[in-house]
């Protein structure tokens, strides 16, 4: 099969990897036929060795513009159209969100930062606000503006990509690895910006989980990056760790069903596993991927139709691909079947993956629908669980419904939102970013589902991690325990009455990420037809 070539470097399809460190690791990368590397300054400057090496050998920079987006200001409350004092907060990487000493040298003391479709001009700054606010500014409307949200600050990003937009080794930009928390509207800011200043180069972003769509949409990015690791430590003695076969594909055609409804056709980059996931020098080989699951995992991106691959990771320090000589031979094998034949030879399905498939082989513009999946919530989060009550613990929400609470919260105060889902998957975590923000607390999400019929139901759900369903008030299924969120984890038959019913689902964290995944399903496990939901997102 051939990638899809919507966006190629130097008229091949994009080939290449994270944490290429120093000349002896490009030269690496060039001789197993990679053609890029997410990089930055050293490399895209052709005066230091590195940026050298790039230059004579082809070799292209996806520039990081991260740090434009991960340590900025957050909004630390809901902010009206008319006020000119507006709170933020800082997210640490220790600790939970506060004022910063350092926030001085992130951003200016005064100028203009963006949120959503507004500008605001401040002309000071406090470790906790900005005030003397201009609304409005530079014609643009003054508006509401959610809680977490984070701010972007447009000049110090466009004098940063007019720095580095004339290297010869420049193929594009790299603007979101992981999930900081709520950022589509900086990210937009971000792409606004960079297609002002240097509108022919790709903008591409990381997406790891269903839930980290939360950060996508239009105007956010030219290409997606798709990443996880499927193989991990594993709780048995198993030689290089538990290999989660159907993670790929799976995930893959979920996220791109999302993905594809907001911007058709958008493209996406495979990034497959080539490290040891433990990351530990005492105990290696834990996590680390066979030759052939890395083969595996690039075919499964193949048949869904990438525009390139991305290794993560070459580093011999963090026991990338360049430590394991099997790797260098099995991606060197890769690399030169695709720029010799211009494809790559992809095995068949197994049964498993065509059983659970549910959106066409190879590209495809818009996705086929996905009936039975709730579209998106009421949300209320983040309440902290301090007494370690787990699901017993008591808020707001268990009491009533009210969509015009507001409750505190451990980070800022809490109102209900409307939050889309993204294939069925919530990501509470990456909403909010750092895991010190979510750590043992308490989330709740309700919608209405309105049936045709009286009908017998399955619902199949996702939780991550101890979690609650009740319909139309009666509790209908639990999970207590550690977990991670993966689809049809769990499934439950109920009786789904004629006319509309509540979905009351309550999901307490115990630490990392978090969140929830539900859809409805026949009495034959097949997605169900027929249902509407609210709210839409």
């Amino acid at each position: 099969m051939k990638l899809h070539n919507a966006f190629l470097v130097n008229g091949q399809p994009i080939l290449g990897t994270y944490v290429a460190s120093g000349v002896e690791e490009l030269a690496l990368c060039k001789e197993i036929g990679m053609n890029v590397v997410i990089g930055g300054h050293t490399e895209l400057d052709v005066t230091t060795p590195e940026g050298a090496f790039c230059q004579e050998n082809g070799i292209k920079v996806m520039h990081h513009l991260v740090r434009h987006i991960y340590g900025k200001p957050r909004l630390a409350d809901f902010v009206t159209p008319v006020q000119t004092e507006i709170p933020f907060v800082v997210d640490l990487m220790k600790g939970v969100p506060q004022p910063s000493d350092e926030l001085p040298r992130r951003v200016p003391s005064s100028g203009v930062f963006q949120i959503d479709d507004e500008t605001v001009y401040y002309g000071k700054l406090t470790a906790t606000h900005f005030t003397e606010c201009v609304r409005g500014h530079s014609g643009t409307k003054a508006a509401e503006h959610r809680a977490g949200a984070f701010l972007f600050f447009p000049e110090a990003c466009a004098e940063e990509i007019r720095e580095v937009r004339t290297s010869p080794n420049l193929w594009g930009y790299y603007v979101l690895d992981d999930s900081p928390g709520d950022a589509l509207s900086a990210l937009r800011a971000l792409y606004r910006t960079v297609k002002a200043e240097d509108p022919g180069r790709p903008v591409c972003a990381g997406y790891g989980s269903a839930g980290s769509l939360c950060n996508f949409g239009p105007d956010v990015c030219d290409v997606m990056m798709f990443y996880w690791y499927p193989v991990a430590e594993s709780w048995e003695p198993v030689a290089h760790g538990q290999y989660f076969r159907m993670l790929t594909p799976h995930q893959v055609q979920f996220m791109l069903t999302a993905a594809r409804e907001m911007v058709p056709g958008v493209q996406f980059v495979g990034v497959y596993q080539s490290f040891d996931a433990k990351f530990d020098p005492e105990q290696q080989n834990i996590a680390v991927p066979t030759a052939d699951q890395i083969r595996e995992q690039i075919e499964d991106y193949v048949r869904e139709g990438a525009c390139g691959l991305i290794s993560f990771l070459c580093s011999n320090k963090h026991f990338g691909f360049a430590h394991y000589p099997y790797m260098v031979k099995e991606l060197k094998a890769i690399h030169h079947e695709i720029l010799e034949t211009g494809e790559l030879q992809v095995r068949p399905e197994t049964d498993e993956m065509k059983r659970a498939r549910v959106q066409p082989v190879g590209f495809w513009e818009e996705p086929l629908p996905l009936p039975g999946v709730v579209p998106a919530w009421w949300a209320a989060f983040p309440f902290e669980d301090t007494k370690g009550e787990m699901l017993e613990a008591t808020f707001g929400p268990d009491r009533e419904f009210d969509l015009d609470a507001v409750y505190p919260g451990k980070t800022w105060p809490i109102r209900w939102t409307v939050r889309r889902t993204f294939g069925g998957s919530l990501g509470f975590g990456e909403l909010l970013g750092p895991h010190s923000y979510t750590k043992n607390c308490v989330a709740y999400a309700v919608c209405e589902v309105e049936s045709p019929k009286q009908q017998e139901v399955i619902l199949s759900i996702g939780s991550d991690e101890d979690a609650l369903i009740k319909l139309n008030g009666k509790e209908v299924w639990r999970f207590e325990g550690a977990r991670g969120l993966t689809r049809d984890s769990d499934r439950v038959r109920v009786t789904l009455p004629q006319g509309k019913s509540q979905v009351f689902f309550k999901v307490r964290n115990r630490q990392g990420l978090w969140g929830l995944d539900l859809r409805f399903l026949d009495g034959e496990g097949k997605p169900l037809e027929g249902l509407k939901f609210s709210p839409q997102p």
